[in-house]
């Protein structure tokens, strides 16, 4: 039976029509699950068409890889039953197990994706509506109702609670669509970031340089400063001051030792303080030894 299928806008049901005039249509038929597969990969296209916030009344942009990917989907119905059967109409309450069977790569994408961006995984995506995963493939207990319009040509099905299903199908792939771009994105965006720290820590390390020789150019002044004031001074005050010079001299290099090790754990920062500190100190005990003379 060649059979053509239509979307009703309005509700979640698939007709199909046919040349022939047709009775009853079984929950096992081929034409009941023609019905029922075509709706679902039609609720997962829409779903994924609504990842990418297209609008169904605008040219959707990435429309041709969407199909293409719902087209990749295998959905088999399995274990069908028929729940309701009423002698007095046509429609039949059905139940079945579907399984919808997805490449590996595509799965392998969006678990990719998911993972780089910290998001929900795949797994739990899954899990969280009921699916449960066998390899490729993930199982869903679906149920259904079909039944032949009045004029016996078209046939009307119905699929009960498969929205959060589209949705997490939806969300496989749109990351599998924008795996790879985002990816690159990411990839670049990382490079420009590592290039630009990679200059700060540059610009750092040069500044940190020119803090470090003009530390040590103000200890130079410092120590030369301190070295003219002692050696100005008569003979018989340095001579009572040696001992408190050289206690000095320790406790100024043990203070400036422990003040730089507080500073900072870069080495050029850590040696500018501790000369600073030095050069401080040094001055002070300069002011100290003017009043000696």
């Amino acid at each position: 039976m060649k059979t053509v299928r239509l979307i009703a806008m309005a509700s979640a049901a698939l007709i199909l029509t046919s040349c022939n005039r047709i009775g009853a249509v079984e929950c096992n038929s081929d034409d009941a699950q023609a019905v029922i597969s075509g709706l679902m990969a039609d609720q997962i296209t829409q779903a994924a068409r609504s990842q990418f916030g297209i609008n169904i009344n605008e040219p959707p942009t990435n429309e041709a890889k969407i199909k293409a990917a719902v087209g990749q989907i295998k959905i088999l119905i399995e274990d069908i039953r028929t729940t309701k059967k009423d002698e007095a109409s046509s429609k039949r309450s059905c139940a079945a197990t579907v399984k919808l069977v997805l490449p590996l790569t595509m799965v392998a994408d969006a678990e990719k994706l998911h993972a780089t961006l910290g998001i929900q995984s795949i797994d739990s995506l899954t899990q969280a509506v009921g699916l449960q995963r066998s390899a490729d493939s993930y199982a869903h207990q679906l149920t259904y109702s079909v039944q032949p319009t009045d004029d016996k040509k078209k046939v009307y099905g119905e699929a009960e609670a498969f929205g959060s299903v589209a949705q997490a199908f939806g969300a496989i792939i749109y990351a599998h669509i924008t795996g790879p771009t985002m990816a690159a994105n990411l990839q670049s965006e990382a490079a420009a970031t590592q290039a630009q720290q990679a200059l700060l820590d540059q610009q750092m390390k040069a500044q940190s340089q020119a803090d470090l020789e003009l530390a040590t150019a103000e200890n130079k002044l410092a120590v030369q400063a301190y070295a003219e004031v002692w050696k100005s001074l008569p003979d018989t005050v340095r001579a009572q001051n040696v001992e408190i010079q050289r206690a000095w001299a320790k406790k100024k290099t043990a203070d400036c030792n422990i003040q730089a090790a507080e500073t900072s754990t870069d080495p050029l920062i850590k040696e500018a303080a501790r000369l600073r500190c030095e050069t401080e100190q040094t001055q002070g005990r300069v002011e100290e030894l003017k009043g000696l003379m």
